[in-house]
């Protein structure tokens, strides 16, 4: 019996090196065991532009048909265009071929299943790969009498109308807008989304390449921003749009081209939400600005601060029925949208305030008021393990000391969170405080302390 590589097996979703470790072998078994722990009657099945996909997308089809699931097969999608489907159709469960952000010798899957309580909740560490990973080593699969049946269908024309549904589109000026894909699914669903709008829209590597020959599509790293800002200065439009490679994650740069930092975009739609909606719930992650809690607070909203990571983001949203959820990282989830991400909505919807307000992008952040972000930084150590142990040590004396996620401190003027990355021997820190000045020097300060 065939094994499958233990390292797939990720926190989040399947994630290998193509036809090193995920093969397409371990794509069918994955999906056979998924079949069996899952036990879904009919699922939804996408995959992105990596040239690696359509193979891989083929054996996982077989795998489920193989165990008697039906599959609609809706073709090559962002991964929001697939949550999106599989809970609009009612189906049992849905899986995307996609590596996200990864290089492009990579390739996974990310899924979905009904739970007890009949919602679709993903599979992740703690809450059901544990359990796909044992079938899949086991060879303990469904023996179905009967193959199930493929279908194709084409979904976009329902997806930009309920994408569209967050808005009123018909306020939203003739804006001028930057958008980068990164050659990643960003093109294809943003020619989509935007088609019937009156905006002027620069489009920079639309074009879907799962060799990424421009830069990597994941723009939370400065690096892959450059192309992006320089466009942005030079044309001056009212603000820049960017997607990951799967358009689970989006960002965006002022009319200035300086990048806004996720945790103000979440304080923006958190404050659409809530004067909507008073007093409901917003679900953030830990390492969120002061900027998020301050705003609930202010107009009565229920903040709920949960660990890094969407699988437990949208379980925190399910069960407290929060509205809306948001990381730092990019990922934005909506209750109307079964807890899951929508990479447009919030594009859509800072373009709404904007032409509702008249204010520049800028203006809507700078009326936040002031906070100052590290951004995270991520550093490379012998051992997470003796370092966030020297940095517990340093700082015992916080008023606040939370291991949600690593281990956080809050000080009166500053805070900050240090987590060990789940794959690699790197540190993620994230750090603010009420002046510029102290940022800086607590940042130098924890920095020393971890490559020391």
């Amino acid at each position: 019996m065939t094994k499958v590589d233990t390292s797939l097996f990720r926190n989040y979703d399947i994630r290998g090196e193509f036809g090193v470790d995920l093969t397409v072998e371990a794509g069918y078994i994955i999906a056979r065991a998924y079949a069996k722990y899952a036990q879904p009657k009919k699922v939804v099945v996408g995959y992105d532009c990596r040239s690696s996909s359509p193979i891989l997308k083929d054996e996982i089809i077989r795998g489920l048909v193989e165990s008697g699931v039906d599959v609609m097969d809706i073709g090559m999608v962002s991964t929001d265009v697939l949550y999106f489907a599989t809970w609009y159709y009612k189906f049992d469960g849905g899986l995307m071929i996609t590596a996200s952000h990864m290089p492009k010798e990579f390739n996974g899957v990310k899924f979905l299943r009904l739970n007890t309580e009949g919602m679709l909740t993903p599979i992740g560490k703690g809450v059901g790969m544990e359990e796909l990973e044992a079938i899949a080593q086991s060879g303990n699969y469904i023996n179905s009498d009967k193959n199930g049946v493929v279908e194709q269908k084409d979904v976009w024309v329902d997806f930009v109308n309920f994408s569209k549904s967050f808005v009123d589109v018909d306020v939203i000026k003739p804006l001028k807008v930057v958008m980068d894909a990164g050659n990643g699914m960003g093109g294809v669903v943003a020619d989509k989304v935007f088609a019937d709008m009156d905006l002027d829209i620069t489009k920079l590597f639309f074009e879907p390449d799962g060799n990424f020959p421009n830069h990597q599509a994941n723009p939370f790293e400065e690096k892959n921003r450059v192309d992006w800002v320089a466009k942005t200065k030079e044309i001056k439009p009212d603000l820049g749009v960017a997607w990951d490679a799967d358009c689970d994650r989006v960002y965006f740069l002022d009319e200035n081209g300086d990048f806004i930092n996720c945790d103000y975009i979440v304080a923006l739609l958190a404050i659409n939400f809530l004067e909507k909606n008073p007093g409901t719930g917003v679900v953030y992650d830990l390492r969120a600005s002061w900027v998020v809690k301050d705003w609930l607070n202010k107009l009565g909203g229920k903040g709920y601060i949960e660990r890094v990571g969407h699988t437990y983001i949208k379980k925190r949203m399910q069960e407290t029925k929060a509205i809306f959820g948001g990381e730092v990282s990019g990922h934005f989830y909506f209750i109307k949208n079964a807890y899951m991400e929508n990479g447009f909505v919030p594009a859509l919807m800072i373009m709404e305030m904007i032409s509702k307000t008249g204010k520049t992008l800028s203006q809507l952040i700078k009326d936040l008021g002031d906070y100052y972000i590290s951004g995270e930084s991520n550093y490379k150590v012998q051992s997470t393990m003796k370092t966030m142990e020297k940095i517990k040590e340093k700082y015992f004396d916080a008023k606040e000391i939370s291991y949600q996620d690593g281990m956080s401190f809050e000080f009166d003027d500053w805070h900050f969170n240090v987590r060990p990355s789940a794959n690699d021997p790197v540190l993620r820190l994230n750090l603010e405080a009420k002046s510029k000045e102290l940022m800086e020097e607590k940042l130098e300060e924890i920095k020393n302390i971890i490559l020391e």
